[in-house]
């Protein structure tokens, strides 16, 4: 699993499919999605799309002069209206209204 966790870690931002992390975690895909959300109590993609949003957040935070859509591709998302559903379902709020309150 921690060969996981780190390449979750430094590959968020990019493509990552289950294919890949089965192999690294060296299960077929079904083992796997099995065996991390029995230890995790979320799946894998869960996991990963709360790792992008916390990513996205501390950008949304930061003082850069990104925009929304910069910083939803810049956190993994390949489109801007998942990027805010995703945003949304974890933070309880939008990216814009999350940026304006915080």
């Amino acid at each position: 699993m921690r060969n996981v966790f780190e390449f979750t870690m430094t590959h968020f931002n990019r493509e990552v499919t289950l294919e890949k992390v089965a192999t690294i975690a060296n299960m077929t895909k079904n083992a796997f999605c099995k065996y991390f959300k029995k230890r995790t109590n979320k799946t894998y993609f869960q996991f990963l799309s709360e790792l992008r949003i916390e990513h996205a957040s501390k950008l949304l935070l930061s003082e850069t002069n990104y925009s929304i859509s910069e910083i939803a591709f810049e956190s993994g998302f390949k489109n801007i209206s998942n990027f805010n559903r995703q945003f949304k379902t974890i933070k309880n709020c939008s990216p814009s209204k999350y940026k304006d309150y915080m």
